[in-house]
């Protein structure tokens, strides 16, 4: 993970741990390409799951 990678990872993890996103919010930055599947299940601790179209 670069160290803007890890920047933003923390902040996203803080973001969820005090409550200001929820889970949809965190799935809309994996498709948006701001989070990772891989670190959304680190933060949430759950697979992801790409929305059905």
């Amino acid at each position: 993970m670069t160290q803007l990678e890890q920047c933003f990872f923390n902040m996203y993890k803080m973001d969820y741990d005090f409550g200001w996103y929820d889970k949809s919010q965190m799935r809309g930055l994996v498709v948006q390409g701001f989070l990772s599947p891989e670190n959304y299940q680190k933060i949430v601790g759950e697979a992801y799951e790409a929305p059905q179209a």
